[in-house]
């Protein structure tokens, strides 16, 4: 069975004059990124293929979240997730294409889209704050993933030591 592992990206920082697009993680976003690879190192297990908008804190996340979580997927820059709708995202799911049956796949993104798309999908309400996982479990075929065929595993906050929570 596929898994679809949907993560919003970490805080970021808002510098004057910087466009949304190139916002950086702050401090407290790169030691929570780092804090959810090592969750998902345990709870999940090695992505096949992990889909990131190309938003700087986006990348910034996924470079933190594959370091400690020690894994080393196909890394795609997926244009289509910067201010994706949920029909958007859909489409992204249901076109999945993975060499294996039980692949997992990792979904760095923004909200609201990542948390509508976790919703759509499981029929639960999720309002997924900033570095927040939550994991699909996908029965069947990518293309068929709708509220009837999947259902959600688990969520985690990763919140590293010392770390506010907003």
């Amino acid at each position: 069975m596929p898994t679809l592992v949907v993560v919003r990206h970490a805080k970021a920082d808002t510098p004057p004059g910087l466009q949304d697009i190139a916002r950086p993680l702050s401090a407290r976003g790169r030691a929570d990124a780092e804090e959810a690879g090592r969750w998902l190192a345990s709870a999940v297990g090695a992505p096949e293929l992990l889909l990131t908008s190309p938003s700087r804190r986006t990348e910034e996340t996924t470079a933190r979240l594959l370091g400690t979580w020690g894994a080393d997927p196909v890394v795609v820059d997926e244009e289509r997730l910067y201010e994706a709708s949920l029909g958007d995202l859909l489409r992204i799911v249901r076109g999945l294409d993975t060499e294996s049956a039980e692949a997992t796949v990792v979904l760095v993104g923004h909200n609201p889209g990542v948390s509508a798309l976790v919703e759509a999908l499981t029929g639960e309400v999720q309002q997924l704050r900033t570095c927040q996982v939550a994991v699909v479990a996908v029965e069947g075929a990518w293309a068929d993933a709708d509220s009837t065929s999947c259902a959600l595993r688990s969520t985690h906050t990763a919140r590293a030591e010392g770390s506010a929570s907003s």
